[in-house]
């Protein structure tokens, strides 16, 4: 038997200052670039950028390719 899927909820959610502020700690902590920070009415979305890794090395001791 299929339960009914669950109603949105009615209450209202609006990120505090405190928890946005806490986040954004937490991001600059483990050294994260922040891309981009939207907010809109009580939604708040911080997008990271990607960390690029460092090219590997070419250790070819002077040797041209064939």
């Amino acid at each position: 038997m299929d339960a009914p899927a669950p109603q949105p909820s009615q209450r209202r959610v609006r990120a505090s200052e405190k928890a946005v502020t806490a986040a954004l700690r937490a991001i600059r902590n483990a050294g994260l670039p922040v891309d981009r920070l939207s907010v809109s009415g009580g939604q708040v979305e911080i997008h990271i950028s990607g960390i690029e890794p460092e090219p590997a090395s070419q250790n070819d001791d002077g040797l041209k390719d064939w």
